[in-house]
């Protein structure tokens, strides 16, 4: 097995409190990603890139992707650093390097420096409710780059309803996603949720069948020791084979969905599978978009029951 690492190479500073946020900033990035990830410096502060390679070489790491942390393209991300790297290449054969982009190529960092001076600048008065919602999209579509088409418009209602970009550029699309989604809306098939909140969120849907609500779920769940929303997914399962399955909350109810499919070959028509968290939620997507179901999906922890909402609204706004 290919053992990968990251390297987040910062210039380095005579200050010792700038090196010591820096290490600590890259350690909870390595926490995060469950992943190896080594701080290095290129100026004024060691670990080196050189040191951390040689290190990561010993360890038997055969790719290695550095990630410039720097806030622009100067001479060092542009000449010095390709420099160094390709004499590590040389030096290392075997090891595949990889360099991302520094923090230049970031699209997000105009909202980034938004979010820290938006209480300085004048309060914009409060608009008519379409004004406002155009005017928002309008704002959506210039920053939301690399989505074409309906998933476009999904990532916007996404982003629409959660305020949050890196949400909506985490979006995934199963090739037959958008076909399959519109085919159940016009067919009136039925819709299963995990929660009510994602009931809720549901406006322009009939026939919504949701998990949580399932006579006889709570004891499932405390008999079997799983939680309320997978023990109302198996009691549903009777209607999941060719339904709308959408999921904002619980990691565990994709986990049963991914199972019945599996095991019982209950198949839905589309998975809308975004639920939020910090533990199983990104890990249960992940395994929901190598399981052969259409899907609509994101990857990481983002997500929630307004997402799970907005992309199946969104779908329904396409539709008419």
């Amino acid at each position: 097995m290919n053992k990968q690492a990251v390297i987040i190479l910062a210039h380095g500073s005579r200050n010792s409190q700038a090196r010591d946020s820096f290490l600590r900033m890259a350690g909870v990035a390595g926490k995060r990603t469950g992943s190896t990830v080594a701080p290095a410096f290129f100026s004024l502060g060691n670990p080196t890139l050189e040191e951390v390679v040689e290190d990561l070489a010993a360890k038997g790491y055969s790719k290695i992707a550095v990630f410039p942390y720097f806030l622009f393209d100067g001479i060092h991300v542009q000449k010095d650093i390709p420099a160094l790297l390709s004499g590590l290449k040389k030096k290392h054969p075997g090891i595949v390097f990889q360099v991302l982009d520094s923090l230049e190529h970031e699209p997000l960092m105009p909202e980034i420096v938004y979010e820290r001076i938006w209480e300085l600048g004048p309060q914009e008065k409060f608009l008519p409710g379409m004004d406002i919602e155009k005017a928002s999209l309008e704002f959506i579509q210039e920053m939301n780059k690399g989505f074409h088409g309906h998933q476009q418009e999904i990532s916007a209602r996404v982003i629409h309803s959660t305020a949050d970009f890196l949400l909506g550029r985490s979006l995934r699309f199963h090739h037959e996603a958008i076909r399959a989604g519109l085919d159940c809306l016009k067919e009136k098939k039925t819709v299963i949720c995990d929660v009510n909140m994602v009931r809720c969120a549901l406006t322009g849907c009939e026939n919504v069948l949701c998990a949580v609500d399932q006579p006889g779920a709570a004891e499932k769940a405390e008999l079997e020791g799983i939680t309320r929303s997978a023990a109302g997914m198996e009691l549903l399962a009777g209607h999941i084979h060719g339904s709308m399955v959408v999921i904002g909350n619980a990691p565990t109810a994709l986990w049963k969905i991914i199972e019945l499919a599996e095991h019982n070959f209950i198949t839905p028509s589309l998975v809308v599978g975004m639920p939020v968290g910090f533990v199983g939620a990104a890990q249960s997507k992940e395994a929901l978009m190598k399981s052969g179901l259409v899907y609509i999906s994101n990857a990481g922890p983002r997500g929630g029951s307004p997402a799970a909402g907005a992309a199946v609204n969104a779908l329904i706004r396409i539709l008419k």
